[in-house]
């Protein structure tokens, strides 16, 4: 039930930032990003596509395409319930619609191998400061994120979707940063430093 009050009250806040703020915090976010993207080294990154009012990542998309980086975004797979990565060479003429109103690879982009991937930005509806978040209560980046131990799982997300506590269960992945437009949070089990 706790879970269920903050799931709802951080979707209604976040759903009530005006469109052009949501686009301003975005391209903040995608900054800091890719700024440490670069800085970090990283070359096989997994990202989101965003729906509804998540952080837009098609500004991310594109500066890591440009940057010669190798991208892979989700097919949600319903029948199987899980996420299948497909690589992205381009974001004009790899995307189509999902059923459910996102964009998402084509059947024709190659899936990415999953030992590969060495970050994962996962969208969620709220974070806390020890990593761990709420999504849409499907598990599907749960169950991912499980299964790549080896990638730097992170998280995007307004400053508003930062709560107290996601009264996480046991099987929830926590993510090892997480990015707002004020900075980066870096998470631990045991608290945070919080760092611009």
């Amino acid at each position: 039930m706790e879970r269920e009050s903050v799931r709802a009250e951080t979707l209604r806040q976040r759903d009530g930032l005006a469109p052009e703020t949501r686009a301003v915090f975005s391209r903040q976010i995608v900054d800091t990003v890719m700024h440490w993207i670069q800085y970090e080294g990283l070359d096989a990154v997994m990202l989101y596509l965003n729906m509804r009012s998540e952080v837009e990542t098609d500004g991310l998309l594109e500066g890591l395409l440009h940057a010669g980086k190798r991208v892979a975004a989700p097919v949600m797979n319903t029948e199987r319930n899980c996420l299948i990565p497909r690589r992205i060479q381009s974001g004009e003429t790899n995307l189509v619609r999902h059923r459910y109103g996102m964009l998402e690879p084509s059947t024709t982009c190659p899936i990415f191998p999953v030992e590969q991937l060495q970050l994962i930005v996962v969208p969620g509806i709220a974070f806390d400061r020890r990593g761990y978040r709420l999504g849409y209560g499907k598990g599907f980046y749960d169950r991912f994120l499980a299964n790549c131990p080896h990638a730097i799982p992170i998280g995007l997300a307004y400053q508003i979707q930062v709560v107290k506590d996601t009264f996480p269960e046991t099987w929830d992945v926590p993510v090892q940063h997480v990015f707002t437009e004020t900075g980066r949070i870096d998470v631990s089990l045991l608290g945070s430093n919080e760092r611009s």
